[in-house]
């Protein structure tokens, strides 16, 4: 959680603090310069064309005395440079010959502007130079303070400076006309109006004070570094608390259920099948939750379905096994005669094909009884394999009559289906039908606006409503609860069943209208893709 919510933080803060101090390749350096060249133009377009009609007026070598007089009107910084001089970057340079307006990208945020034709441009800065910003902040109080070294008689000044400090909090030392020289020779001094400053290591300000015996006086502001490092990194802190806050209420409830969802995940594989992840409306993990009890789900019925086959199988094996037994030992014992030898040989026989149904049939359960295989999916002509079908059964069948209604187009159109598993639903359907009919069996094969149907149906007895549902439960005989193998191992309708599931579809019974039962197979015409 900790190492999420940090790695979290990172990729929120690191990029802010790079568009916060990086210079070169900083996207919202070239928005800022973009902006400022727009609004330049919008706003200074007439005042760079008034400025540029009043120097074409006038004799070049005038330029610069008009620059400054028109300069004196602003509160902003004019200044006014040949191209070359203007800017150093050759592509600036390149779109001020084009005539394009162009963000200098200094401090004072100078946009330029190239005069006519010349080699000259023109620079408007939308904001204060610093000279102005420390003037306008240091020249009240610094006249203050001239005011009351002035009062100060010449010959007690060095008295007096402990207390000017303590009374402007500031520091003062007197500077020798040597030392005033060496900084002249290698440092600038700043000048704006009637103030003169040069800067220290740290880049504040040392102004430049002359005392009425005229010595030159330092004075330097006191300052807390403590509340000037707490200026910087107070704002940063407070952001990364912010958006660490706002990080941690959108991961909480994301840790929160996958932790859950983890600690249901482990239990169930622990065996626990009846664990269940919590699904919280609207929270992340809902639809992952979702799934997990849809597979748990699933899980759980496979198991429990190959639980009550196993049991099944189990049981049945033990009838036509304890046959085989008992026949094989009366042979061994060689007291029966050859009717009896006969007939114990029959009932051999017999055991052993109701042991192979018993195979066959739980082989074809479990073939069905596990998720979609597109791989067994083509597109076939299913109505003929139908007819076929039954006209097999009308062959084996004689006292039987099998009747087939399909529609024609069906006869000449192809459906995607996995034609081997419908063939083993409609086989075990007519198996059904024919052990239940009395005489008719109708299978009919339709399509309609979204699906197709198969429905098989006979004049037997019929199906009672209440045993609808068991009917297709494997194992499940309504007529022989003791499954006696000459009359199947009720696997049938649950063969039917997943492979309806296999296709995305359905099985249905009702009662039919020749008097029995009529089960309908249905599925939708879209390919199969979906898991049952």
């Amino acid at each position: 959680m900790l190492k999420a919510l940090l790695k979290l933080c990172l990729l929120v803060i690191l990029p802010v603090i790079y568009l916060t101090v990086a210079g070169s390749f900083n996207p919202l350096k070239v928005y800022n310069d973009w902006l400022q060249e727009r609004l330049a133009e919008g706003i200074y377009k007439g005042v760079y064309q008034e400025i540029e009609k009043q120097l074409l007026a006038i004799d070049e070598s005038q330029w610069g005395i008009k620059i400054k007089e028109i300069g004196d009107n602003f509160n902003t910084e004019i200044q006014f440079k040949k191209i070359d001089a203007m800017t150093k970057d050759s592509a600036l340079q390149s779109r001020l010959i084009a005539g394009d307006y162009v963000a200098l990208g200094n401090e004072q945020a100078s946009v330029a502007l190239r005069i006519a034709d010349t080699e000259w441009a023109l620079a408007i800065a939308s904001d204060t130079t610093f000279a102005q910003n420390t003037y306008l902040e240091a020249s009240g109080p610094l006249y203050l303070f001239q005011s009351a070294l002035n009062k100060i008689p010449a010959n007690q000044l060095n008295n007096h400076l402990k207390e000017l400090e303590s009374r402007f909090q500031v520091q003062l030392k007197v500077l020798s006309d040597a030392k005033l020289t060496e900084i002249k020779d290698k440092q600038d001094i700043y000048q704006y109006k009637n103030l003169a400053w040069i800067k220290d290591e740290n880049e504040d300000e040392i102004f430049l004070i002359k005392a009425p015996d005229g010595t030159t006086l330092t004075l330097s502001l006191e300052r807390d570094q403590f509340i000037i490092a707490s200026a910087m990194f107070i704002p940063l802190f407070l952001v990364a608390l912010f958006v660490s806050a706002g990080l941690l209420m959108w991961l909480w409830p994301l840790w929160r259920d996958h932790k859950s969802l983890t600690q249901t995940a482990k239990r169930f594989g622990a065996g626990h099948l009846d664990a269940r992840a919590r699904v919280r409306k609207g929270a992340f993990t809902a639809e992952l939750s979702t799934s997990f009890n849809r597979m748990a789900e699933n899980i759980t019925n496979l198991i429990q379905t190959n639980q009550s086959l196993t049991n099944a199988v189990a049981h049945d094996l033990r009838t036509p096994m304890a046959r085989l037994r008992f026949a094989n030992d009366i042979l061994n014992s060689g007291n029966c005669n050859a009717e009896e030898t006969a007939r114990y040989h029959q009932t051999i026989n017999n055991s052993i094909e109701a042991l192979d149904y018993l195979i066959a049939q739980t082989l074809h359960y479990a073939r069905y009884n596990r998720s979609t295989d597109i791989n067994h999916f083509k597109n076939s002509h299913f109505a003929t394999a139908v007819i076929e079908e039954v006209e097999q059964y009308q062959f084996d069948q004689e006292d039987m009559f099998y009747e087939t209604k399909i529609e024609p187009r069906l006869l000449k159109s192809q459906q995607f289906v996995d034609e081997k598993a419908l063939k083993r639903a409609l086989i075990n359907l007519l198996n059904n039908a024919t052990k239940h009919a009395k005489s008719y069996v109708s299978v009919s094969f339709i399509e309609r606006s979204d699906e197709f149907e198969l429905s098989v149906e006979d004049d037997g007895e019929g199906i009672s409503e209440k045993d609808y549902e068991t009917i297709f439960q494997p194992y499940k005989q309504l007529s022989n609860q003791q499954r006696d193998m000459a009359e199947g191992v009720g696997l049938g309708l649950a063969i039917v069943k997943q492979i309806a599931h296999w296709h995305n579809g359905r099985i249905q019974v009702k009662r039919s209208d020749l008097g029995g039962a009529c089960f309908t197979l249905s599925w939708k015409k879209a390919s199969p893709l979906k898991n049952s």
